[in-house]
């Protein structure tokens, strides 16, 4: 049987709310009449807080489970605290819909596709308050943090689930302790390692998971040494990539993001020369709010001339920039596969109206397609590799 938890993933403060806080529950293994009294003493731990329950671990939802998830979710209704479940797999769903139809129970739970669905929808609960409490606001940067964070957990938790249900894993820890130790061994953050897992075809029984792949030689790369043997870990490319572009425009405040293609926001990979108040606060961005975003939607490398007055920014975005001694920024996007952004290059100047000259903009160019080709061989090869480990590490010797 399925080992079974739920562990608190988040205990947060979101003024707006019904007693301003949220918790964010994740479940792994299996919900049943052994494992009820386990689930319902976790659902009431976080008292009158509201409640997000990721099911993207559950391997199996019982009806006695399905019945404990269902009472709570109609007690907390009749308080103004909804229970949202998200990641519900198709028999949690039907099982769910049988308990509520078997005992003509009104308010369950709703459900949501991911974890980012139920955040949205609690965030937009608050921003409905008519009078939210004193204290500070549930800024944008806090929300995509927030949102993105959660993601991750959901996703890694999706991963375990995997390597539980594929390999026989007796349970979630030893899974994660698998994806972290094979993550460090080829310099990857977990999430991309689990990422990759959950994206990736299975392997066949049997067989090697990517049979009959290649192993191409590293891309050599103009603004780094000639490849010797051993690839860099991904940090130091994109470290070496940031000064370099820094080098091109003379500045000494520069960055990289890339793209997360799952929620299609810019994390901040490798930068220099900021605050820690700009770091934190565009940490993650969406594609709505700020110069980067924009260029990675369109597809195409902006230049603000002026922060103090351009349209690219909303205003927190642009008191933040302003606070930073930052007064024109130019945005490349690094392309990828089918055209599409994978990540951006920025760099940031103190005055306004920075004159780039054409050759700066063609070597930012250049720079931004060998990253891209880099960027495309290191997920067909050290990605892969990684993945094989897994898949070798997960089999036992």
């Amino acid at each position: 049987m399925q080992q079974f938890s739920c562990e608190t993933v988040a205990d947060l403060a979101v003024p707006g709310l019904a007693t301003g806080r949220l918790t964010v529950l994740a479940v792994q293994g299996v919900a049943d009449a052994t494992t009820g009294a386990t689930l319902a003493a976790a659902l009431a731990a976080p008292g009158p807080a509201q409640l997000v329950v990721d099911l993207t671990g559950l391997y199996r939802l019982e009806p006695a489970g399905a019945e404990i998830l269902y009472r709570f979710a109609e007690e907390s209704a009749a308080r103004g605290r909804p229970l949202r479940l998200t990641g519900c797999t198709a028999q949690a769903a039907a099982a769910l819909a049988r308990t509520g139809a078997a005992h003509e129970l009104d308010s369950g739970p709703e459900l949501y596709a991911s974890v980012p669905e139920a955040l949205a929808a609690v965030i937009a609960a608050a921003a409905a308050a008519p009078e939210p409490p004193p204290g500070p606001s549930f800024a944008r940067t806090d929300a995509l943090e927030l949102r993105h964070r959660l993601l991750t957990h959901a996703l890694e938790a999706r991963a375990q689930g995997l390597l539980m249900e594929r390999y026989g894993l007796p349970g979630p820890d030893i899974a994660d302790t698998l994806l972290r130790t094979v993550a460090g061994r080829h310099g990857m953050r977990t999430v991309r390692l689990a990422v990759a897992l959950v994206q990736a075809e299975a392997p066949r029984p049997g067989e090697a998971w990517f049979p009959g792949r290649g192993h191409p030689a590293e891309p050599v790369v103009g603004f780094l040494p000639p490849p010797v043997g051993q690839a860099l870990p991904l940090s130091v490319f994109l470290d070496a990539l940031r000064d370099t572009v820094c080098a091109i425009t003379h500045t000494h405040m520069g960055n990289v993001q890339l793209l997360d293609p799952s929620d299609n926001t810019l994390w901040l990979e490798s930068h220099c020369g900021f605050p820690a108040e700009f770091v934190h606060f565009f940490a993650v961005v969406d594609g709505t709010t700020t110069p980067c975003g924009h260029a990675a939607r369109k597809r195409e490398r902006i230049v603000v001339d002026d922060v103090a007055s351009a349209p690219d920014f909303d205003e927190p975005s642009r008191a933040t920039t302003l606070a930073a001694h930052i007064r024109s920024v130019q945005c490349t996007p690094i392309p990828g596969p089918a055209g599409r952004a994978q990540g951006m290059l920025s760099t940031h100047h103190p005055q306004p109206g920075h004159d780039f000259t054409g050759a700066q903009l063609a070597a930012l160019d250049k720079v931004a397609r060998e990253a891209g080709v880099w960027l495309d061989w290191y997920r067909t090869t050290t990605v892969l590799d990684a993945l094989e480990d897994l898949h070798r590490g997960a089999q036992g010797p």
